[in-house]
């Protein structure tokens, strides 16, 4: 593929896993979304999948009608049919499916839902930094190495190593969140499991 980001998602997501919306109205996408993720919270509790709200949008403008739509959309099924949700790369979404899907909103005062990544639905559509800013520079060398594994496994080219080290880091700060721990051990856990899974995979 010519694009890195397009590589990127299809490497990550199949076909029947993408929807892609950045070409209707703000009311068919949000209608065209929730009919998909029923059926797949239906079919497929537990499943990741990949929503495209945008495409060729210029950095830094306000997000789109349909991407403020699926934001908030994806705000009302969490806890519900979906468990998290999160920017993927930019343009698109991605959603995990609960393992239990239902209508009504969870209540899980142990298991509280991972924080997003503090954006508001104004500007969750609006151009990232390079995660090269973001992450301590002392936790640097780890993110790196753990996105290498990442991309050597998933048989990516390094056209798309600022996604994938961006997707890491992330990772790194929900699982650190989650566990009260810090981001170093955050980090720390990501590089492990893609150590493990990558010996696993040469056994």
């Amino acid at each position: 593929m010519a694009d890195p980001i397009r590589e990127y998602e299809g490497a990550r997501f199949s076909p029947e896993c993408q929807l892609d919306v950045h070409g209707e109205g703000p009311r068919v996408a949000r209608d065209r979304a929730l009919r998909w993720i029923q059926s797949r919270a239906h079919e497929h509790p537990g499943q990741e999948l990949l929503i495209i709200v945008d495409r060729g949008r210029a950095a830094g403008r306000r997000p789109s009608p349909v991407a403020m739509e699926i934001h908030a959309l994806l705000d009302d099924l969490t806890g519900k049919l979906i468990s998290r949700w999160r920017p993927f790369a930019p343009g698109s979404i991605m959603l995990r499916i609960a393992d239990l899907p239902r209508m009504e909103r969870q209540k899980d005062p142990e298991h509280p839902l991972p924080p997003d990544d503090g954006r508001t639905r104004e500007t969750a559509g609006a151009a990232r930094p390079s995660p090269l800013t973001d992450i301590p520079p002392e936790l640097l060398t780890l993110a790196r190495t753990a996105a290498g594994l990442r991309i050597l496994r998933e048989g990516l080219t390094t056209r798309v190593e600022e996604l994938v080290l961006r997707e890491v880091w992330v990772e790194a700060q929900l699982r650190a969140m989650e566990s009260g721990s810090s981001f170093a051990e955050g980090i720390s856990s990501v590089l492990d499991e893609e150590r493990e899974i990558n010996s696993r995979l040469e056994e």
